[in-house]
């Protein structure tokens, strides 16, 4: 340790003792995880209380993480009751910088991670615990893994891992529904490597960005729930971390890296940018594409065959007999992994509990980081309580419902629970994240819901994320409204779609004002060119030729066509499949009206309502439909809606000046939609 190095570590952990003596005093938490948790507050970004308890044992923080330690610095300050500063925030600065740069000039790689002839516990590296068969658990039980039946996945798994020993780079993803057996099957593939090999697990993506550069050859990176790294609505975590592990595969190994995706987010990171919130970003798509990158689907059933081997297993394994007899479907995996307990215990939830499931499930779903303060859940919960429900639930409801969703059931974590035992937030259960993104049908949350994550959403990042979904499905004001405290919190990313969302609804001043208010010259230039374009584009859209109808069919259209004049339906249904995979635009459009000609009513209406990466063929379903009676046909437009199809918006207005209702069509154009739904009026 250099003498600039030891500055910073001797006035770092003297801080720390002033402050956590002074919380002491005050009979107040000083955990690490409270540290971290306060910390990502003031950074608007997370810190992991890893990395905090790293820095407190001697490790030099990175470069990159400055910020965050000068975040973690100022936390201590408040706790100590300390004065901080501008000079004081200068003088930590330089000790960080003087402890970062050894590390920098240090070209020594130490091998991170474990012998994999080490690992010996299985859970800790993301195998979901089995469920218990007693009702009353003993509290020492140690779960115990089932015996293990192989699938074909893990033929194509261990001949992957075998190209890793033979010297060939490879990053292995198992794509599948929760609960199916992906982590599971990693585990079992780890033995088919040589016993010199090492295991690395980073507990998040700052751990893994800050040793990529450290891992030596013959290391298995282990990315379980690969969502958490390379997570499509974090875009600067996303494209470092495609990044950093496209390097890695190009590096001199052997390295392999084993991840597992849930199949919504592999879906949408191998998707072209849409204007959802999920769309990825364009390194994540190339590291997809690589050719050392292997794509494992994992079915999310056992087949006849397999679970004829279960069903012999089973004949000395009692909790796999336990599955195999109630598993349905042949999903074995979801039966051992406890998911019946636990849709069992959301089914018989009381009120005050199901209300907290829901404001944790929505809060996931419209983009809030993992972690759930108590206040964040408690106010987003009382949206779900009508105030007859209000009226009768006891004083202390929410605790009440905490002890509820925290409690775990025969090995199942509770729906909601705390991460560990010292935590002073709260995380939605696995199984439910999952859902919560799988849920087009699922009511949008009323205005208190929103009123409450603006109030106490846990970053201005959650902030931003939240509005953005808000705007995607026309609940501008609530958008604005996040945007803009997003915004006054520091978080300069959310000046630019705060000022362009109040142009585009015509608030000038507004806009003008928010533009100033940033103090940012970009933000106040591309204001002034964007009020421009709307001019000169107004203009040219006006001087365009009317467009010639019906367009000309392309050559794949006429042959879809000619077989459905010949009456053969299946033979067009298959064409238009074909050109599907192909990337042909029209066999889509093709697809789309063979479904709706033929009845199959309900696959088209999935398809234009979901399918936001060709947004016309909403408009195009509307079209076929237009005989029906409005009313089912505006209950189509808001599932697209409250989906956040990025034409829907459009379409309710273009559809409502259709039956008459001009002033909600311009009202809606103008203020968007109240979070119930409704036009809202002027805001």
């Amino acid at each position: 340790m250099t003498a600039s190095t030891s500055v910073f570590h001797q006035q770092f952990e003297s801080l720390h003792d002033r402050a956590v003596e002074k919380r002491k005093r005050q009979a107040k938490v000083s955990s690490k995880r409270e540290l971290a948790d306060e910390a990502s507050k003031i950074m608007g970004g997370t810190i992991h209380n890893q990395l905090v308890g790293k820095w407190l044992k001697g490790v030099a923080p990175s470069p990159a993480k400055s910020d965050a330690v000068v975040a973690v610095v100022q936390t201590l300050f408040r706790w100590a009751e300390e004065p901080w500063n501008q000079s004081r925030e200068r003088c930590w600065r330089n000790w960080i910088e003087g402890a970062t740069q050894p590390r920098a000039e240090s070209a020594v790689a130490k091998a991170v991670g474990k012998l994999i002839t080490e690992l010996d516990n299985p859970f800790e590296l993301g195998v979901r615990p089995p469920v218990v068969l007693s009702r009353m658990p003993s509290d020492d039980a140690q779960p115990q893994l089932t015996t293990y039946v192989p699938r074909q996945h893990d033929e194509q798994l261990r001949s992957a891992v075998t190209d890793a020993s033979s010297d060939r780079n490879r990053l292995v993803l198992l794509i599948g529904e929760v609960a199916t057996g992906k982590t599971r099957a990693l585990w079992e593939a780890l033995p088919h490597l040589p016993a010199d090999w090492r295991l690395w697990h980073p507990i998040d993506a700052d751990e893994l960005l800050e040793g990529l550069d450290t891992v030596s050859p013959r290391t298995v990176v282990w990315l379980n729930d690969a969502h958490l790294y390379l997570d499509p609505r974090d875009g600067h975590n996303c494209k470092q971390v495609a990044v950093g592990l496209h390097k890695l595969l190009r590096r001199q190994g052997p390295f392999l890296l084993l991840a597992t995706f849930w199949t919504a987010y592999a879906h949408q990171l191998a998707q072209p940018a849409t204007t959802t919130s999920l769309a990825p970003h364009p390194h994540a798509g190339a590291l997809l594409e690589d050719s050392r990158v292997v794509r494992i689907p994992v079915p999310p059933a056992f087949n006849e065959q397999q679970l004829q081997a279960v069903r012999a297993a089973s004949k000395t394994d009692r909790l796999l007999r336990h599955a195999f007899e109630r598993a349905e479907n042949g999903r074995v995996g979801q039966t051992i992994g406890g998911i019946p307990v636990l849709i069992e215990r959301c089914d018989q939830a009381p009120d005050g509990a199901r209300a907290v499931i829901d404001a944790a499930v929505d809060l996931y779903r419209y983009g809030h980081r993992q972690d759930l303060s108590p206040e964040l859940l408690k106010s987003a919960a009382t949206s779900y309580l009508g105030a007859g429900q209000l009226a009768m639930l006891p004083r202390r409801w929410f605790e009440e419902a905490l002890e509820y969703t925290t409690e775990p059931c025969r090995g199942v974590p509770g729906p909601v629970h705390r991460t560990h035992p010292d935590a002073t937030t709260y995380r939605l259960v696995h199984f439910l994240q999952h859902l919560a993104l799988r849920l087009p049908e699922r009511d949008f949350p009323g205005t208190d819901f929103w009123t409450a994550v603006t109030t106490h959403a846990a970053t201005p990042a959650d902030r931003m994320e939240l509005g953005r979904e808000a705007e995607l499905r026309g609940r501008y004001r609530h958008a604005v409204a996040l945007y803009e405290a997003a915004a006054q919190a520091g978080y300069d990313d959310a000046w630019r779609p705060l000022v362009e969302l109040r142009e585009i609804l015509g608030h000038k001043a507004e806009a003008r004002d928010a533009a100033r208010r940033s103090g940012n010259p970009d933000i106040i230039r591309e204001h002034d060119e964007l009020r421009a374009l709307f001019k000169t584009g107004i203009a040219w859209a006006e001087g365009l030729p009317a467009p010639a109808f019906p367009p000309a069919l392309s050559r794949l259209q006429e042959e879809i066509r000619h077989e459905e004049a010949q009456g053969d339906l299946n033979a067009a249904l298959e064409l238009a499949s074909i050109g599907m995979r192909q990337g042909e635009v029209e066999a889509h459009e093709e697809n789309l009206r063979l479904l709706e000609a033929t009845g199959a009513h309900d696959r088209a209406s999935s398809i234009a309502v979901n399918d936001h990466s060709l947004p016309y063929l909403l408009g195009e379903l509307v079209a076929m439909r237009s005989g029906q009676d409005p009313e089912s046909l505006e209950k189509l437009i808001r599932r697209a809606v409250d989906g956040g199809h990025p034409n829907a918006l459009s379409e309710l207005a273009t559809h409502w000046r259709r039956i008459g209702r001009h002033n909600d069509a311009d009202a809606v154009c103008r203020f968007g939609l109240t979070a119930e739904g409704v036009p809202a009026a002027a805001w």
